[in-house]
């Protein structure tokens, strides 16, 4: 079987309320963003993405688009996996 990369396109869309005052506690943020077939470019339905060392993560829709939602703020390593790809 030939195993094929993926590649995952994410748009961090941290959008955290009050960046720019400290009274909001408790902020949070969202990771968003899409994941296709490296070579044809079509969308990976059903592939999963984690947030490492969290309990976050979520499978991608019929149009390989992905949102997970409660992000704390921070850095993080997202991983993409799917059956008969590469993890990336």
């Amino acid at each position: 079987m030939n195993r094929k990369a993926i590649v995952a396109v994410l748009f961090m869309g941290l959008l955290l309320a009050g960046l720019s005052s400290s009274v909001w506690a408790g902020t949070s943020g969202k990771i968003t963003g899409f994941i296709t077939d490296v070579s044809t470019k079509e969308p990976l339905p059903g592939a999963n993405i984690i947030i490492e060392g969290t309990s976050l993560g979520a499978a991608t829709d019929l149009n390989g688009r992905f949102i997970i939602l409660n992000v704390p703020p921070g850095l993080f390593t997202v991983r993409a996996t799917m059956m008969g790809y590469r993890e990336v």
